[in-house]
């Protein structure tokens, strides 16, 4: 393998940025692009890294269609005489060559972005993005173009306003005349894509304005990269690299161009190839691989050997791995690890629809629940985030951020006078009390936080022991050891108490109820009967990540809840298994655990089989037994205790460790 040309304290220079992409070539369901920041580009046009065999290698394995050659960070503009040189070496190498521009003043300073209210700072903008439309038809703001600076020109600058409506109107002003405006002024084919950061459910208080700069923008790019989940400064799941293409895709038809991942968090390696599957997984037109520089970077051998499944065909599978890249090369690159993750996905998405799911309303600059979006799909729920509330859908859920909808109370009732079905958290429980959603049911959140152990069932209109006529208090009677073992939490947990009136009306039922240690109940799934429909209520831990502490009979009692009408149904598997729903019936599974999973799917209707994507085979169907899911073929549900629903066919999988499957109903 060729000598890399740069130093390990240089790769960490630059991989603590992302950046974006769009479009389509090499593969069949998205385009590939990488972003060179203006340090790398710097070096690239003074010769200190050589643009030929840095791209030789990059391109190795890795298809690229698209590069973005940044002209300014850090208030550092690139030596403009040499840039038309380096962009007709990458235009030779037959790839799209567009620009970036990453607004930050010092990345070493708090990741200290422009102030939009400073004469100089607005200036020097202008100074910039007029460089990168002379030179490029299509420029990429990195998602440094946020707004986070309280100077004495922005105190001045506020007035009464709160800090949140100041940064959303100046980043409004500054993307239509500072940005937008500059470009087109000064080269009237230029567009310009903003990305946006990953944080998504913060992007107000930073003035990142999802309600106007869409239409304002010529498109917008989406921060894909998750990362590590534990441990970890930033509340990210896994699941985000998927939920934020939903998120932004949904905010006007064709403003998500695609998503970009960095190679940050990637520990094990499995989470630097599944940070790309689940941006592709999304449907993303362009898949940008942050940076030029890092992609470059080798990876130690014992990051793929010294994985416990380093031995099984897991997704990164390492003995296909080492096949594609060679037995002489003992230097793999993050670039060789794209490669051998979107050629396989590749395949897998030319066989899918448009990914579709439950319908959740998340009014623009709604705040509250934060990110609960991505636990939520962590456990099995495939999450479809809408800025508008979705009359259409039969289930809608609703977490805190519904409340910033003065109206959200009429749009319940008319789902619920409709026959369709609301699920409201929690937390929005808790920030509508006493503002009418005790007309629909009288439930209160009562302040309390308590803790439970393990879990029972009432024999309420949603419980799944229903049939068996079995009383709230004797619930678990009916049910044998192992799955009374099955019923507990794998920690103690707090949740929120909320009170509900069953004793005396009968108003609400505990369908999934929690057990503290003490032997007192408290309710983890409610449902309430208004008009035609049914509200059901979710209880969410404080500490949201108790969710994975659920065992998966209370998980699938949830997913049968909210995904009642969903044709396709993750109906047991434990936590932090994610399922991606298609409109095609096709389907895929992710396992982001570290053992070998046993999952059982259902999809609607009666159908002779599933076709599996990845492998060509067909799977035939499984009989579901009359007494619960064990036996009959239903293999590691035993002691589920849980009943199959009629109308709905079964099958039973495995799913190897950090792997995914991918199937699509016959």
């Amino acid at each position: 393998m060729k000598k890399h040309l740069f130093t390990l304290a240089v790769f960490f220079a630059f991989a603590t940025v992302t950046t974006p992409a769009l479009a389509q070539g090499h593969y069949q369901s998205f385009i590939v692009s990488t972003y060179a920041t203006q340090g790398t580009v710097q070096r690239l046009i003074s010769g200190d890294m050589d643009p030929a065999e840095s791209w030789s290698n990059l391109t190795r394995h890795l298809k690229v269609d698209k590069i973005y050659i940044e002209v300014m960070r850090n208030h550092t503009l690139v030596d403009e005489a040499g840039l038309e040189k380096l962009i007709k070496f990458y235009q030779s190498q037959g790839v799209e060559v567009c620009g970036g521009l990453a607004f930050s003043v010092s990345e070493a300073n708090g990741y200290q972005g422009f102030d939009y209210a400073d004469p100089e700072n607005r200036e020097f903008a202008k100074k910039a993005v007029a460089m990168a439309a002379r030179h490029f038809n299509e420029i990429l703001l990195d998602d440094y173009y946020f707004f986070d600076r309280k100077t004495d020109y922005d105190i001045k600058a506020k007035g009464n306003r709160s800090w949140t409506q100041y940064r959303l109107d100046t980043m409004r002003e500054a993307t239509r005349d500072l940005i937008v405006g500059t470009a087109k002024r000064v080269n009237p084919q230029c567009k310009v894509i903003i990305k946006m950061a990953n944080w998504y459910d913060q992007y107000a208080g930073m003035g990142n304005d999802t309600e106007k700069v869409p239409l304002i923008a010529d498109g917008m790019f989406s921060g894909t990269e998750s990362r590590l989940w534990v441990g970890q400064e930033q509340h990210l799941q896994p699941y985000l690299s998927y939920d934020i293409m939903r998120f932004m895709d949904n905010l006007k038809p064709g403003v998500n161009k695609g998503g970009w991942v960095d190679q940050g968090g990637a520990f094990p390696i499995d989470r630097y190839s599944e940070q790309l599957l689940d941006t592709v997984f999304a449907r993303c037109p362009e898949m940008c691989c942050f940076n030029y520089a890092g992609m470059l970077f080798p990876v130690q051998m014992a990051a793929f050997t010294n994985r416990a499944w380093a031995d099984q065909p897991t997704s990164l599978n390492t003995a296909d791995f080492l096949k594609m890249i060679g037995t002489n090369d003992d230097h793999p690159t993050f670039a060789d690890i794209a490669a051998y993750t979107l050629d396989q996905a590749d395949k897998v998405l030319a066989n899918v629809g448009h990914p579709t799911g439950i319908k959740c309303y998340t009014p623009y600059h709604a705040t509250g629940d934060e990110f609960l979006h991505d636990y939520l799909g962590m456990i099995g729920l495939p999450m479809d985030i809408y800025p508008k509330f979705p009359p259409d859908a039969n289930m809608v859920l609703l977490t805190e951020q519904a409340k910033s909808d003065p109206h959200i109370i009429d749009k319940i009732k008319a789902q619920l006078e409709a026959g369709k079905s609301v699920c409201i958290t929690s937390g929005f429980v808790r920030a509508m009390q006493g503002k009418g959603l005790e007309d629909i049911c009288e439930i209160e959140a009562t302040g309390a936080t308590v803790p439970i152990e393990r879990f029972t069932f009432a024999s309420g209109p949603g419980s799944p022991f229903r049939s068996r006529r079995v009383a709230p208090g004797a619930a678990q009677s009916d049910l044998n050891t192992a799955t009374l073992d099955s019923l507990k939490t794998s920690r103690d947990i707090l949740i929120p108490e909320i009170k509900y009136f069953n004793i005396l009306t009968h108003d609400a039922w505990g369908d999934v109820l929690g057990v503290s240690p003490g032997g007192t109940t408290y309710p983890i799934l409610l449902s309430c009967n208004y008009s035609k429909g049914k509200l059901f209520v979710l209880t969410i831990p404080d500490d949201p990540a108790d969710l994975y502490a659920f065992p998966p009979t209370v998980l699938s009692i949830l997913r049968s809840t909210l995904g009642a009408n969903e044709p396709v149904r993750l109906d047991n598997a434990p936590a932090q298994v994610a399922l991606f729903r298609y409109d095609n019936n096709a389907f895929i599974v992710q396992n982001y655990l570290p053992a070998t999973t046993n999952v059982l799917v259902s999809v609607a209707g009666t159908v002779t089989g599933i076709h599996n994507l990845l492998t060509g085979d067909d799977m035939a169907p499984v009989t579901p037994p009359g007494s619960g899911f064990g036996g009959g073929g239903f293999g590691g549900f035993s002691n589920s205790g849980l009943r199959a629903q009629p109308g709905r066919t079964y099958f039973s999988f495995t799913v190897l460790p950090h792997s995914y499957v991918a199937y699509v109903a016959k």
